[in-house]
């Protein structure tokens, strides 16, 4: 129940459960020192809910990424893959002269695909870990971020349903999932644009929990045809997207979410673009390659 308080006596903040999925963390202000044993506790509540609010946090954006950084080593998520600053942590509708973006410049269409659900860096061979977003302008309506858990999803599955899953392996295909949103990646990545295979069914690394890993960026499953794949992938999305798996989240100023890729999907709401929205987000690299899970544990 969304307000529930649910802190563990080791936990040195309080932690409130949100509705459907994740936690609110009150009473740690991650812009000051944090000593390392509450960074562990954040760390181990993200890896443990899978998404963690923090409200008021009024971090700059050298801190954000010095923030990112204690979790692992960063990606770069900007188009320019030079040397990872901090204008390039920056997903705005403002461009650098303050003039509210169109809809239709580049910038925002290569941002649009954000609309559908995915697991940051799912088309990298080890995908991304945690994401670290902050809102710094929000708009006066629209703009919010879906999250669900895919831990969750794997669970409302019959186990006649899992059994089938096992030992299957989803192509994240970002050429196609912008192709369908009438852009050439081609342009941004040569004549490879990224595409990675993962197993359909994932243990943890570190829970050892098992959860379905599959986005709307997945359109073929390896070694099936297509029209045997089409419906189980729509299958599954549909499991993963029922509303009492979803939670909504209405950004205000100041808000930080941090979530897990590996056991969460998201996706961005659209918003009017007369309408400011800043946002930071800091993105940890994935620390090994996904791990199938399977029926034996």
């Amino acid at each position: 129940m969304d307000g529930e308080e649910v802190s563990r006596a080791t936990d040195p903040f309080e932690i409130r459960r949100l509705d459907p999925i994740g936690v609110e963390i009150v009473g740690l202000d991650l812009a000051g020192p944090v000593d390392e044993g509450a960074f562990r506790s954040l760390r181990e509540t993200i890896v443990r809910e899978g998404l963690v609010l923090l409200r008021e946090q009024w971090l700059d954006a050298a801190t954000q990424i010095a923030l990112g950084r204690r979790f692992g080593p960063l990606e770069n998520t900007s188009l320019d893959l030079g040397e990872l600053d901090e204008s390039k942590i920056q997903l705005s509708n403002v461009d650098g002269a303050g003039r509210l973006r169109g809809q239709n410049e580049l910038e925002m269409r290569l941002v649009a695909i954000n609309e559908g659900w995915h697991s940051d860096g799912s088309f990298r061979d080890v995908p991304a870990s945690f994401s670290l977003f902050l809102a710094e302008t929000v708009p006066e309506e629209g703009g919010d971020t879906f999250y669900l858990s895919l831990e969750r999803a794997w669970q409302a599955l019959s186990p006649d349903e899992r059994q089938l899953l096992y030992g299957l392996r989803a192509v994240h295909d970002y050429e196609r999932a912008y192709a369908v949103r009438g852009i050439d990646l081609g342009d941004f990545f040569g004549d490879s644009p990224p595409v990675a295979s993962h197993p359909l069914v994932l243990r943890h690394p570190e829970s050892g929990r098992t959860g379905l890993f599959v986005s709307e960026h997945v359109f073929e499953i390896e070694g099936m045809a297509e029209a045997e794949a089409r419906p189980l992938l729509d299958r599954l999305m549909a499991v993963c997207t029922a509303p009492e798996n979803v939670y909504r989240h209405r950004w205000s100023v100041g808000d930080l979410l941090i979530w897990d890729n590996r056991s969460t999907l998201h996706r961005a709401q659209g918003f009017d673009s007369r309408h400011p929205r800043v946002m930071r987000h800091v993105r940890v690299a994935g620390f090994e390659a996904p791990i199938p899970a399977s029926a034996t544990g």
